[in-house]
């Protein structure tokens, strides 16, 4: 196999064991840190007004530790979650455990899942900041469309393009090489990016958010400039025409 066909593997395995190595200190963070207790509220305010319930089925795709696997458990009868990093669903297993939703079906596979034929299509789907480290965003993105229903809706977030923190960051990475995750995010987008790749998916484009502005950087950008640019992530819900 060619170099160029093995680096895009590559990439997504470097960026699944960073994950897994993290795992703990990742699902320990939402307790804490600013930009995690300000993606819980947002997440939890679209999934409010988007996706009350009660649904037969809906997916976690790119689950993590679980923390949005249980703001859905309670919508829906039987939730399947899926992820590449081994440790992350081993903290999601036991966190939907201890939040009561056994019923929780799980699975380790990367994404993008080359067949989901064996997977029905639901009528709520959500993938929190995950495809923007899968090399193949596309089949990723079609991935994702093909698991929702009808009618139905999918709600994900990406990386913000016109972050002005993401740009700093990004220029310290390239001569430090930190922050570690940095070097794993491959995909950024701004609105119109974000609405051709929706709509690229067969899907319509109902609502974009910005947020993830907690951080002391974009405390001080927010000052002076507007959430396109003092924030770090962009929302999206998007509907299959049913």
């Amino acid at each position: 196999m060619s170099q160029a066909a093995t680096a895009p593997a590559a990439h997504a395995k470097g960026a699944v064991d960073f994950h897994t190595k993290i795992a703990g200190d990742f699902h320990d963070s939402y307790k804490a840190d600013a930009n995690r207790l300000e993606r819980m509220q947002v997440w939890k305010a679209v999934l409010d007004q988007y996706a009350p319930g009660p649904y037969p089925l809906a997916y976690d795709i790119g689950c993590g530790t679980g923390r949005l696997t249980g703001e859905i458990a309670p919508r829906a009868a039987k939730v399947f979650a899926i992820d590449g990093a081994e440790g992350m669903l081993a903290i999601a297993q036991r966190h939907l455990v201890e939040l009561g939703y056994p019923q929780t079906e799980f699975r380790h596979a990367m994404l993008p899942v080359p067949d989901v034929s064996d997977l029905p299509p639901a009528p709520l789907v959500i993938s929190s900041s995950v495809i923007e480290y899968v090399p193949d965003l596309k089949g990723a993105m079609d991935m994702l469309a093909k698991l929702t229903a009808p009618g139905g809706t999918l709600i994900f977030s990406m990386s913000n393009r016109d972050s002005l923190n993401r740009a700093v960051v990004r220029a310290v990475h390239r001569l430090t090489g930190k922050p570690e995750y940095f070097g794993h995010v491959i995909h950024f987008v701004d609105p119109a990016q974000l609405k051709a790749l929706v709509e690229g998916a067969g899907l319509q484009l109902v609502e974009t958010r910005y947020f993830g502005g907690e951080d002391r950087m974009n405390r001080v950008f927010r000052n002076v400039f507007p959430k396109s640019r003092s924030t770090n992530m962009i929302l999206a819900v998007a509907k299959r025409p049913g």
